[in-house]
């Protein structure tokens, strides 16, 4: 999530709950789910990266770690990227013309819109053949160990420690004491309630900071923005500090703080690790004191290499381990400004080396 986002537009209630009976029964009562692993030639493979959009910067990084192993493959002109504008249904309906025309050799790394639509895509990729990795957000309790083989992996963040990391960051900057207001992500999704959770495990170890109102802004920067002028204008000079869950509602906050002529008076930390926020992080007389690094690069990159391997018949999905199917990616540090000099551009894939396929893995989702 990160996770700057777009407004969400729902998918039909009668199409997701379909999709999750279905997926319920077990993608095993499809015969192409019986498969041990794939055969397609590398030449035949299509890499499909699916995300938001390029507008923003945090997929712009995706989208160079997938580049990235696609060159790495002589794929580059196999390769597509599909925006779903925050559109479940939109995102969905891409898929499954995709995998209608491209069959059994079609790898989809996928950032579902919402928890809800991926059951359809499951059930999708399943049918086809296909191979899927998905990032970030994913139903409780459906996961690619018990679904289907051709649900190759789930790889996310553990939004807990930088939820925590980010707070902690902001509130010894405030001194240990003041008020703050919390911008919470789309709150279907799991990296939302992670780092929001690691905000409220910060807020018990300062009893001196009080959380005076969270709400949604739904990883928009301008919603971000409106909400915070609708904090400015309720609590005034009350407000301390903002702790957003992405940078681009943090930068949202901060474009309000300016208008209400507080900049540097409030200080602001989120998540994502994108340059503009990295940047601010740098000049004290923004007041933002914090962010995360990136893990858009390897989310993109190494979501696909997984896929690759799988349909390409290197890995065996369904003998791997459960931590292989289903795991965070490793841990980084948080950006301050001690640091935020020497933190390499978000796009930066220099560092990443496909070849080694769990290199990323950190440990399995809980």
């Amino acid at each position: 999530m990160p996770y700057p986002r777009f407004t969400v537009a729902a998918v039909p209630v009668t199409l997701i709950t379909l999709a999750a009976s279905l997926t319920a029964c077990k993608a095993v009562d499809d015969g192409s789910a019986s498969s041990d692993s794939g055969k397609c030639k590398p030449s035949e493979v299509t890499l499909v990266q699916s995300g938001r959009g390029l507008s923003n910067e945090y997929y712009v990084a995706v989208d160079a770690g997938a580049r990235a192993f696609a060159k790495s493959q002589g794929l580059k002109r196999k390769y597509q990227w599909i925006a779903s504008d925050g559109d479940s249904s939109k995102q969905l309906s891409q898929i499954q013309s995709i995998l209608a025309k491209g069959g059994k050799c079609v790898v989809l790394n996928v950032d579902p819109n919402e928890s809800s639509v991926l059951p359809a895509i499951v059930k999708a990729v399943d049918k086809s053949g296909a191979w899927l990795v998905t990032q970030w957000n994913r139903p409780a309790g459906l996961s690619p160990e018990r679904s289907s083989p051709h649900w190759v992996a789930h790889m996310s963040v553990d939004g807990v420690p930088q939820g925590y990391e980010t707070a902690k960051a902001l509130f010894k900057s405030m001194g240990g004491k003041g008020s703050i207001v919390a911008l919470q992500g789309i709150l279907d999704n799991p990296p939302a309630k992670e780092r929001y959770k690691g905000l409220k495990k910060a807020l018990k170890e300062y009893p001196g900071i009080k959380l005076l109102s969270s709400q949604t802004a739904e990883w928009d920067r301008t919603k971000g923005q409106n909400v915070t002028q609708n904090y400015l204008t309720k609590y005034g000079k009350k407000i301390d500090g903002v702790w957003a869950a992405s940078d681009s509602m943090g930068l949202g906050a901060l474009g309000a703080v300016k208008n209400a002529g507080r900049e540097g008076q409030v200080e602001i930390a989120s998540v994502d690790g994108l340059a503009e926020t990295v940047h601010k992080v740098q000049d004290p007389s923004t007041g933002y004191v914090a962010t995360t690094q990136s893990s858009a690069v390897p989310q993109g990159g190494f979501g696909l290499s997984i896929g690759f391997a799988a349909a390409t018949g290197k890995i065996n999905p369904a003998k791997e381990s459960r931590e292989r199917r289903s795991f965070y990616l490793k841990p980084k540090p948080i950006i301050t400004r001690a640091n935020a000099s020497s933190v390499p551009p978000a796009t930066d894939t220099s560092r990443f080396h496909f070849k080694d396929l769990w290199s990323q893995q950190g440990g399995p989702i809980r």
